[in-house]
């Protein structure tokens, strides 16, 4: 898929303010411009920019939970099962020390 290009209008002052903040998350202007648009078509619709118009309680609710439900499972080891000293042994023996 080809990429597209965004462009937007602002004051000089506040792409300065907004960059820097960016820089201190890790983040370009094209990453926050993608997560933004990766929100906005989560969402289907532009609510959670508006300070003004706040989310309904329930929105807020099924919007968490739709956050909580797309985070990572916990991965499975097969230490999950052991005691802390079945894991040093187990450690200890596969560095032949046992």
């Amino acid at each position: 898929m080809a990429d597209a290009m965004v462009t937007g209008r602002m004051s000089e002052q506040k792409k300065q303010r907004g960059m820097h903040a960016l820089l201190r998350s890790g983040l370009n202007a094209s990453q926050a411009v993608n997560l933004l648009f990766d929100r906005l078509i989560e969402e289907g619709n532009a609510d959670f920019l508006l300070r003004d118009s706040p989310q309904p309680v329930a929105e807020r609710w099924v919007s968490a939970a739709r956050f909580v439900d797309g985070l990572s499972r916990k991965r499975t080891t097969r230490f999950d099962a052991m005691t802390k000293e079945e894991v040093k042994l187990d450690r200890l023996a596969a560095k032949g020390l046992m």
